[in-house]
Formats: structure tokens, sequence, C-alpha cells
């Protein structure tokens, strides 16, 4: 920490400054084997899936400050087609389809309702 507060401070920047930066798309990161390159938790990791897919269009989005909620609150889902078998035979109790899991997901009611729009974050 002590080194991290002193490169903020050569560049005129508080600790809490440096907190407070947003992570961006494609920062790399450098350290010791497999922990080299770009950085994504679950939720950024689909996120640049759908960025780089195409789903948000040219709005201008950071993957990486889009959150587990935010993804699934994307109005991205189908909501209106019926559920394929396997998805019924998974959970039958869910509106959406859950594959693989020890436990259910409950995403409530709200997913797929959020339009994408740009900047969002």
């Amino acid at each position: 920490m002590t080194a991290l507060a002193s490169l903020a401070a050569d560049q005129g920047m508080s600790l809490n400054d440096v907190m407070a930066m947003p992570e961006q798309d494609g920062w790399v990161y450098s350290g010791i084997g497999s922990t080299d390159g770009e950085s994504y938790d679950c939720s950024a990791y689909v996120t640049a899936m759908y960025k780089h897919a195409g789903l948000f269009g040219e709005f201008e989005i950071n993957s990486t400050e889009f959150t587990t909620r935010d993804v699934y609150l994307l109005d991205f889902f189908d909501k209106t087609s019926p559920l394929p078998e396997q998805c019924i035979a998974a959970d039958p109790s869910l509106p959406y389809c859950q594959l693989a899991g020890q436990y259910q997901v409950d995403i409530g009611e709200e997913y797929a309702t959020v339009e994408a729009s740009n900047l969002m974050s």
C-alpha cells in the first residue's frame, strides 16, 4: 500500500483518488503467471462478451463497471418464447433457464427489464 500511495502522490493524486478510479476495459495487468492480461470478474466477462457480440450497438460501455445484477437486468433475454425442455427438466419452477448448479439462482421477476443505454454502468 505504501508503494501505491507513493505512486499516486507522484501523479498528484491521493490514495482515495486512486481507489475511486473506475477500472477500464482493456487495462492489462502484469504479475505472476496466469494473472497477466486483461482482468475481468464473471459479470465483467459476460458484459465484455455482450459488448464484443454487438448487443450494445454503438453505446460506449465499460464492462468492468457491471455487476452480476446489471447483467441479468439487461433486456437481452427473451421472456416470451417457451423454455426448452431441458430447462424445464432442470428446474420447472423458474421462468428462465438454469441448467446447472447446486443452488437455484433466484434473480426475481425483474430480469430483462433494463434497456441498454450509452455510458451505462
